[in-house]
């Protein structure tokens, strides 16, 4: 299993043109975000504290079930 944060799943996802990557582009872009974080709660409360224009809780959720699916492969 890999040991990598969200921050760095979402690097390998950054210029797609797919909701995960657009979250990637304002993830990079963001200084503030919890960059070595691996918990679910700490980055989701970041996001509903910060949320990004026209990006709806929904894409992290899904970024996050395939963040996981990416760490166990």
């Amino acid at each position: 299993m890999k040991n990598y944060s969200f921050y760095q799943y979402l690097k390998t996802r950054r210029g797609e043109d797919s909701p995960i990557g657009r979250l990637a582009s304002f993830v990079m872009e963001d200084s503030m975000f919890p960059k070595y974080s691996e918990d679910y709660l700490e980055i989701s409360e970041y996001l509903e504290e910060n949320p990004y224009e026209d990006m709806p809780l929904s894409h992290y959720d899904s970024a996050f079930d395939d963040y996981r699916n990416w760490l166990s492969h």
